[in-house]
């Protein structure tokens, strides 16, 4: 039975992309929600001056600006005031299972990477759904490959033990694929 082969799993240093935006943690939080509409982004890392993160601003964060006005009739703040605290960051060396993971274990739209605590990049849960679909395709492509080799090199039987031995070597899934019926 041919097994399928797996590409290397990628890894974080392969899919992210390059920061464009972010705060400082001093920032006026009015002026960081501005950037954040103009931009069309959910989200941005506050980093400091040597680029070590401190935290990520999201649209909900900002939403307690209104919140807190309502409250206090506060009118702003520092963008360190509103920041989410990251529990767990994105290394450039994790693959695309654990990373999976830590977006399972948060509501952030994105994630920054980071290489010994200094931001290098992000990945978005919209890069995460289009690497699902890429490694879909890559093993649609791989069963296709394979399947096309097994009929190149099987001959076609001539008695029935013959025939027997060809469906013996089958998958579940080339018996299915080869009698065209659904498995039970």
């Amino acid at each position: 039975m041919a097994e399928i082969k797996t590409e290397r799993v990628p890894k974080a240093s392969d899919l992210m992309e390059e920061i464009r935006l972010t705060f400082a943690p001093g920032m006026d939080l009015l002026q960081a929600i501005e950037e954040l509409a103009q931009r069309g982004v959910s989200a941005a890392p506050v980093v400091d001056s040597q680029r070590c993160l401190r935290g990520l601003l999201t649209e909900k964060d900002c939403l307690r600006l209104l919140y807190d006005s309502a409250l206090h009739r506060s009118r702003g703040g520092r963008v360190a005031d509103f920041m989410s605290q990251l529990d767990e960051t994105i290394e450039l060396d994790m693959d695309l299972f654990r990373i999976s993971e830590v977006f399972l274990h948060n509501n952030f739209p994105m994630l920054p990477v980071v290489d010994r605590g200094k931001l290098v990049g992000c990945i978005t849960r919209h890069q995460m759904l289009r690497e699902i679909i890429a490694m879909s395709h890559a093993e649609e492509s791989e069963i296709v490959r394979i399947e096309a080799d097994a009929r190149k090199a099987v001959k076609r039987p001539r008695a029935i033990e013959e025939m027997q031995k060809v469906f013996a070597s089958y998958s579940k899934s080339q018996l299915v694929s080869r009698l065209g019926r659904k498995a039970k």
